[in-house]
């Protein structure tokens, strides 16, 4: 490194800015003409959906002036897709015919394609992360991700069994260990990316919500038990709270989480900041639980009346539509509220240090670009992330 190197990196700002500049309205009527079309299109147009709402993200994310880029393509998420599910067909159908076989069969087979599919879904989760790595880049260069999904479905479950038989205190430690090793397999450019945040600092800062999670399912066992033992349904009194009591430990666990996964990366030298609340996004889950609330009802009463008063097709029909409007409408929601505004108010959180470490990065030649196959397994499992 010359000296003009050198002093350039010495006068370079300690913090970037990093801000989410897109706007509602376009957002959600891409969603409705989205929502819409996959109906039509018996749900095919998701991945269209899915590329657009990646699209409209990146490229309204802007760190330091420049946006960020999405250069996946629908027909990529569509093949992988289709790929996927002719891997799993024939898994899926194994697992029928011994179910059919006998009882016996049918109890041990449930057992191990269980496990088979708990397994397979950490390492789709994996894959699908390599692919949208590959496919998002910053001033032209692109992030992308190596490392195998094998070794990382494996650690998951190991994992997820201590986590189980901790009843849950485990999970900090989890998360800190499976995200060590996807940052330490992630790169941008030649930057090689870390995870410095530990589960302890996880555990310390979560605990309340973790004594709240307990004694929320604590109250969905023991109300059903009672009812069984006593035949009195006031001990369904005792689930009456939880509902609004998993929102509120959700929602400030979701902010936890970011902000400690987010303070906790490293692309080389440059890490975030998050001035984010563990309030922040509680607004939106209950923001989210109204309107879905209101939109069952009405579509509920809708469909009620529809059969109850007009002639047996038309009620049908209708009730049908109905129906339909409730899965749009779920689906608008669902975006806006737990896509959408949670990037821009995690993204506008943020502020970005050392920036100028990634000033003059190289690409790596032996960087080869993943199919969009893991993107597929996960999707075919519903587990695609946005």
């Amino acid at each position: 490194m010359n000296d003009m190197t050198v002093d350039a990196a010495q006068r370079a700002p300690e913090s970037s800015d990093i801000v989410f500049t897109g706007h509602d309205d376009e957002f959600r009527d891409l969603l409705r003409k989205g929502a819409l079309l996959e109906i039509v299109t018996f749900g095919f147009y998701r991945f269209w959906l899915a590329t657009k709402i990646r699209q409209h993200l990146w490229s309204h994310t802007v760190l330091d002036g420049d946006a960020f880029a999405y250069l996946g393509t629908a027909r990529e998420l569509l093949i992988g897709f289709l790929f996927a599910i002719a891997i799993l067909a024939p898994i899926y159908l194994a697992s029928f015919l011994l179910g059919v076989e006998a009882e016996r069969a049918q109890s041990f087979a449930s057992s191990v394609f269980g496990v088979f599919f708990l397994t397979f879904w950490q390492f789709a989760i994996y894959r699908a992360r390599r692919y949208r790595l590959h496919r998002t880049a910053w001033r032209g260069l692109r992030f992308h991700m190596e490392g195998s999904g094998v070794s990382y479905a494996l650690r998951a479950m190991g994992w997820g069994f201590v986590s189980v038989v901790t009843l849950g205190l485990a999970l900090p430690w989890m998360q800190a260990a499976l995200e060590r090793y996807k940052m330490r397999h992630t790169y941008y450019g030649d930057l090689r990316g870390d995870f410095i945040a530990t589960g302890g600092s996880f555990f310390k800062q979560g605990w309340l919500l973790w004594i709240g999670a307990a004694f929320t399912a604590a109250a969905y066992l023991v109300g059903p038990v009672l009812y069984e033992l006593t035949k009195q349904g006031a001990w369904f009194l005792l689930m009456l709270p939880t509902l609004p009591a998993l929102v509120f430990i959700y929602a400030r666990f979701k902010a936890l989480q970011w902000k400690w996964w987010l303070e906790g990366v490293r692309i080389g030298d440059v890490r975030a900041a998050s001035t984010l609340e563990r309030h922040a996004l509680t607004r939106n889950y209950w923001i989210f639980v109204g309107l879905f609330f209101a939109s069952l009802l009405a579509a509920g009463i809708g469909a009620a009346l529809a059969i109850a008063f007009l002639p047996k097709i038309l009620g049908v029909v209708l009730a049908v539509f109905f129906y339909l409007a409730l899965i749009v409408q779920y689906s608008i929601l669902w975006r806006t509220y737990f896509v959408q505004r949670v990037w821009r108010i995690v993204v506008n959180s943020l502020t970005i240090h050392n920036l100028h470490a990634a000033q003059e990065v190289a690409m790596r030649l032996d960087a080869s670009p993943p199919t969009a196959l893991g993107e597929g397994f996960a999707d075919s499992l519903d587990v695609a992330g946005f």
